[in-house]
């Protein structure tokens, strides 16, 4: 790999708690006071009054950690019940954090990022309070599950989108770090390029192996893909956002820009960006309390997808009517199931899709 460790082809989540109020809980649900549950394990009688969300980062990053943040105060505010807000924690220590943040006193604690998953697994089995994951498929009654993201299906609404706004033919793919999620958007979005304009070039670049948090080496990537070319800017990062945005904003020919999870608005003066892949907690969040509240916690895992909303175009207004049209066709077509988008997982898969020019 270069010294800025991207990787390019043509043609083709995861610092020390914020604590915030404590209320009662709306749900106290009376069939949740026995202890063989309907997920087998323990299960307390009493309902959520209080839970907490552990990110890495900070809301600042206008994305991943954002958006974890976003779902738990709306969930609070929904259920009236307490959300104690951990941000910032860093990655290193997991365990002991998330043990901290459990003797606290929440009944749910949601480890909001992948490299906490194992550690939250272990938490959740020594101290026995529930905690929720992220993309870790271990399930664990009445103590450890997690949310898992058909991410592909909003990385191919972007890309549709971005097909239909390209004036050069080119088209950019910028991300943070070898990870699932950006991957599996990356792998979407290649194949909604595609499926309108099969002709396309598509260059893409990672910063690195987890450099989440790269603004410099965000600003560099997007440079080298603009510099391919590309008129049209797909950008999965965290704290690297704001570096691809200072790139698309200081090119020397006009430049889109489409970011992924969170609202990135306050952080774009200049208005480059058309939209955005939205990911909504707050229904997952909801629906894991609830089943704790049942004793049913642990059974299942979470899904955010385009067709129960959990994943979705951002409507800023700035996407050309076409651009929107296509979109929102792409939508009903996931939703309904004539649309089926592969989801891919690898950096290798991603590329080999960009070489092969084949959409779903």
């Amino acid at each position: 790999m270069s010294s800025t460790q991207a990787s390019i082809v043509r043609r083709r989540l995861t610092q020390t708690g914020i604590a915030v109020g404590v209320a009662v809980s709306l749900i106290a649900l009376a069939g949740c006071a026995r202890s063989d549950g309907s997920g087998g394990g323990d299960c307390s009688a009493k309902p959520i009054t209080q839970f907490a969300v552990v990110t890495p980062e900070t809301e600042a990053d206008h994305g991943w950690n954002q958006m974890g943040i976003n779902g738990a105060t709306e969930t609070a505010t929904a259920l009236g019940i307490k959300a104690d807000v951990n941000s910032g924690v860093g990655y290193d220590n997991a365990e002991s954090i998330l043990t901290q943040v459990a003797d606290k006193g929440n009944q749910l604690v949601i480890a909001h990022a992948s490299g906490f998953a194992e550690a939250g697994q272990r938490v959740a089995e020594t101290t026995g309070t529930p905690v929720l994951g992220v993309d870790y498929e271990t399930l664990v009654p009445n103590k450890f599950a997690n949310v898992t993201f058909e991410a592909q299906q909003g990385g191919y609404l972007a890309g549709v989108a971005a097909a239909n706004m390209t004036k050069t033919g080119t088209l950019g793919i910028v991300a943070s770090a070898e990870d699932l999620n950006w991957f599996t958007m990356a792998g979407g979005f290649v194949q909604g390029v595609y499926s309108v304009h099969p002709d396309a070039a598509i260059v893409f670049a990672i910063i690195g192996p987890a450099e989440y948090g790269d603004s410099a080496g965000g600003e560099r990537v997007a440079q080298q893909v603009i510099a391919s070319g590309a008129d049209v800017v797909f950008g999965m990062g965290d704290g690297a956002t704001q570096g691809y945005l200072q790139a698309v904003e200081t090119a020397s020919s006009p430049v889109i820009y489409i970011a992924t999870i969170g609202d990135v608005s306050e952080i774009d003066p200049k208005g480059v960006t058309a939209t955005s892949v939205l990911w909504n907690f707050g229904d997952a969040y909801k629906l894991a309390i609830e089943d704790i509240n049942t004793c049913k916690f642990g059974t299942k895992n979470y899904t955010l997808d385009v067709p129960n909303g959990g994943i979705a175009l951002m409507d800023t207004g700035k996407l050309s009517a076409d651009a929107k049209s296509a979109a929102d066709k792409a939508k009903a077509g996931i939703t309904d199931g004539s649309i089926k988008v592969n989801k891919l997982t690898t950096k290798a898969e991603v590329e080999a899709a960009i070489a092969a020019n084949t959409g779903p």
